[in-house]
């Protein structure tokens, strides 16, 4: 009932997890990764996992248009009624059973509530993570039902839209985890990647100093929220 799209730039670390959490929760689904020229194991895992691939050029350059546009218009070739346009470190739990749920109420746009996800013992076990900090700034309406809604337009960063059709946000909110705090020494490698990327959507400025102290920030405000 679900169709799952993502971007990715080299995402070894993160994808086969992604796609776990998806084949949970809707174990017919289909994922389609848009892949950024990765030169990792990117490709290769999501097609061991039955994904489809389609590549798109940067040119060594990050666009942040050319991404939104993307995901304004990827999901339009769907053959499912759901689509749900996820970022591959952000990640919306609701399943099978809730969608069927929410299409019965003539729901049409998920809400969520978004968690950035903290690794608070530095071990570095991605399924491990229970803790995060709360943070109103990521809230996405990733999750639409296509037939109702025709347009979503989403601005930079896909933190607001405009949706055009039949509008009917759910009444719940769906935890929406975002795992950018899942060890320091990737994220500073992460961070130093995405730099080599130049472009006026690139956000990846912090220095190694500066990240620490994000994860010091992060560990004192966590919660436990699974």
């Amino acid at each position: 009932m679900i169709t799952i799209y993502t971007l990715t730039f080299n995402e070894a670390l993160m994808i086969q997890f992604m796609i776990d959490h998806y084949r949970l929760r809707f174990p017919g689904c289909r994922i389609v990764v848009y892949d950024s020229e990765s030169t990792d194991d990117t490709i290769k895992i999501a097609r061991a996992n039955n994904c489809e691939v389609r590549t798109f050029d940067h040119h060594g350059v990050f666009l942040e248009s050319r991404h939104v546009d993307i995901k304004n218009k990827c999901w339009k070739d769907s053959l499912t009624d759901w689509v749900l346009m996820s970022d591959l470190d952000e990640l919306l739990d609701i399943n099978e059973t809730e969608l069927k749920m929410e299409e019965d109420l003539g729901t049409t746009i998920i809400k969520s509530e978004a968690y950035n996800m903290v690794d608070m013992e530095d071990k570095f076990d991605i399924p491990a993570l229970k803790y995060g900090v709360r943070d109103k700034g990521q809230d996405k309406s990733y999750l639409f039902n296509k037939k109702k809604i025709h347009e979503i337009n989403y601005a930079s960063g896909c933190h607001s839209c405009n949706p055009k059709g039949t509008i009917k946000y759910s009444k719940k909110t769906y935890k929406l985890y975002h795992y950018c705090y899942i060890n320091y020494d990737v994220t500073v490698e992460r961070y130093r990647l995405f730099r080599t990327r130049p472009g006026p959507g690139n956000y990846y400025s912090e220095n190694p100093e500066e990240i620490r102290n994000l994860y010091l920030d992060a560990r004192k405000l966590a919660k436990k929220i699974r």
